[in-house]
């Protein structure tokens, strides 16, 4: 083989091969970006609604998606699972703080939040204005439901205008 036909093939294989490792690169690094959003995104929700009471829905949803978006880190997983057999007896509300808190800082440490603290995800600010609404609205619907409970019926009654036509 001459000098010349190495050339070409070697530029045969560039034409060929080039193209090929680029969309490969690119393909891999989107797949990459977007389970690395999704974390993220799931992250974020976790946080934003870590001391929300009751818990917001969208904590909730959170929470169910962390087996299929964190599957490839066991100790997320893990601490999850430990945190959902707590959820599920209410008379551990300290020990499923601490594993909340467990749980966030795993998830920030796999996201390369390594300056994020367990005292800094503790921290969450709701305003009084917020806790105030919070205890009118379940007043008024305690109020309300006994109301609806106490009473047998509505009566109702025609209007004079109604009564005429």
């Amino acid at each position: 083989m001459t000098l010349h036909q190495a050339a070409e093939i070697a530029n045969l294989l560039a034409v060929v091969v080039g193209p090929i490792v680029a969309v490969s690169i690119t393909l891999w690094w989107q797949e990459r970006k977007e389970k690395r959003d999704a974390k993220l995104q799931l992250f974020l929700t976790l946080m934003a609604h870590r001391k929300a009471t009751p818990p917001t829905y969208e904590w909730v949803r959170a929470l169910n998606l962390i087996d299929v978006v964190f599957a490839e880190h066991a100790q997320v997983v893990a601490l999850w699972h430990e945190l959902y057999q707590l959820l599920n007896n209410p008379s551990t509300p300290e020990a499923q703080g601490h594993k909340s808190l467990a749980l966030l800082s795993e998830m920030g440490s796999v996201l390369g939040f390594k300056k994020l603290q367990q005292i800094d995800i503790d921290k969450f600010y709701c305003p009084q204005a917020h806790v105030d609404q919070l205890k009118i609205n379940a007043e008024t619907q305690a109020e309300l439901l006994r109301v609806l409970k106490k009473t047998a019926c509505l009566p109702v009654e025609k209007k004079a205008e109604d009564a005429k036509s």
